[in-house]
């Protein structure tokens, strides 16, 4: 991912449509799919500037990790100094002891080996313990967002249960979300591959547009009104994929 994304990150993630929809969905799941636990720890890799963590702890007791020494020190801005943060990358700088819930949350498509990184997150949980995650879906929807991401892939169902297995885990649940906005999505990111590009025109993150003004509130409206239906229903397309996993019980 591309330094300077992280700035944009930081000062966008509280109002920007995308994130907060996104916070709403994974909020809606883990009420769903976790029950009720103050003591449950739980680890939330690749936590980038930390704007899901405030979530995170209405479900438990939350330790960080993040590879990028930029995100981590915008992460302890928010957070605080004496925050449990790691700097470090998954498989193996995993945090030592074992963990309830661990949360990946658009990071898995960042990691050239994603089998070698679920099973460190396989060896990371408690028996009984789950990995929610999310990931961005269908190869045809790549643009130049997943460039300046440094995205390795996007998902399907398959491809993500080919994976999870792979590393000893077991697809609990998923669906797919944010697909009220898929249609005009698509259509965006399949004209851009056709449209003739200004010469200087730079590969460019999402995130980078939009983020207030009346469009913003309307674009968060349509995509957290799915929260009140992904949870229970798995959607059968969507422009990301969201998935609870836990240990397969034979490795």
């Amino acid at each position: 991912m591309e330094a300077h994304l992280f700035e944009e990150m930081a000062r966008t993630e509280d109002h920007h449509w995308w994130f907060r929809g996104r916070r709403n969905i994974i909020e809606a799941v883990l009420r769903q799919h976790l029950p009720a636990a103050s003591e449950r720890r739980m680890l939330d890799v690749g936590c980038g500037t930390g704007g899901n963590i405030p979530l995170l702890q209405r479900f438990g007791q939350v330790v960080g990790l993040e590879g990028s020494a930029d995100a981590l020190a915008l992460c302890r801005r928010r957070l605080g100094p004496d925050f449990p943060l790691n700097q470090g990358h998954i498989p193996e700088d995993i945090p030592p002891g074992r963990f309830d819930v661990v949360t990946a949350f658009d990071v898995l498509e960042h990691i050239p080996d994603a089998v070698g990184a679920l099973v460190g997150i396989r060896a990371a949980l408690a028996p009984q313990g789950v990995l929610v995650l999310t990931v961005p879906a269908f190869g045809f929807l790549w643009s130049e967002h997943d460039t300046v991401h440094h995205h390795q892939r996007r998902y399907t169902v398959d491809m993500l249960t080919g994976q999870l297995s792979a590393a000893g885990l077991r697809l609990r649940w998923s669906s797919y979300f944010n697909s009220l906005l898929f249609p005009p999505i698509a259509a965006v990111r399949l004209l851009q591959r056709v449209l003739p590009k200004p010469r200087d025109n730079a590969p460019r993150s999402d995130v980078e547009t939009g983020g207030s003004g009346l469009a913003n509130q309307v674009l968060e409206a349509v995509f957290s009104a799915e929260r009140h239906v992904v949870p229970r229903v798995s959607l059968p397309f969507g422009v990301s994929l969201i998935a609870v996993a836990e240990p397969n019980a034979g490795n």
